[in-house]
């Protein structure tokens, strides 16, 4: 998971739980390491897009490739009729 930081003393912050919300979302806990700050906040972590596809694909997770996923694919199938040609 990525580093997050504290939004009022920027500090680095620890992941203390985390949740699944669903296949898709998750939920985190984090608490700034500042022991004078301490904040706690949660935050959302959700798989928006596809980058690449699955070589194990879940039928009910449905999310729409990302432009560049889908013009990488979209050249590859141009190649491969090119060449078939």
């Amino acid at each position: 998971m990525a580093a997050f930081f504290c939004p009022h003393c920027k500090g680095r912050a620890k992941t203390r739980t985390s949740r699944g919300l669903s296949p898709t979302l998750r939920e985190l806990i984090y608490q700034c390491e500042d022991p004078e700050c301490s904040y706690s906040f949660v935050v959302q972590a959700e798989a928006v897009r596809t980058l690449s596809p699955s070589g194990k694909p879940d039928p009910s997770i449905n999310l729409p490739q990302s432009p560049i996923a889908l013009a990488r694919a979209q050249s590859t199938s141009a190649e491969i009729t090119s060449a078939a040609a």
